[in-house]
């Protein structure tokens, strides 16, 4: 599978006595792509942009699967709580069937 990032970082986002609190992931080699769109809203059908980036990650890269709500940023962050510029997991695709080759999760952020 085509990637053209060598790795990036999860926050698992827990609740310890009711707050949130956060465990780190190191997810290896990904591909990761900005995706530019608009979405309408509303009776007044208003356009306002909506920037997410998408994350292809092999399965043989995963060591963690993510899911809604996690942060998750490019490159390796030794942070312990995800920093400012993290984004947000909106959604995870699991795509892990078929041939070894394909097997891979999308996980959508912004």
């Amino acid at each position: 599978m085509f990637t053209n990032r060598e790795n990036c970082t999860v926050w698992e986002k827990t609740v310890v006595s009711r707050a949130p609190a956060y465990i780190r992931h190191e997810i290896g080699r990904n591909y990761q792509e900005t995706t530019d769109a608009q979405e309408i809203g509303g009776r007044n059908l208003s356009r306002s942009p909506a920037s997410q980036q998408l994350f292809v990650i092999p399965a043989e890269s995963m060591n963690y699967l993510p899911k809604k709500d996690d942060r998750i940023k490019d490159g390796i962050c030794t942070e312990s709580s995800p920093p400012t510029d993290a984004l947000t997991v909106v959604s995870v695709k699991d795509f892990r069937f078929g041939s070894d080759y394909v097997q891979h999760i999308e996980v959508t952020a912004e």
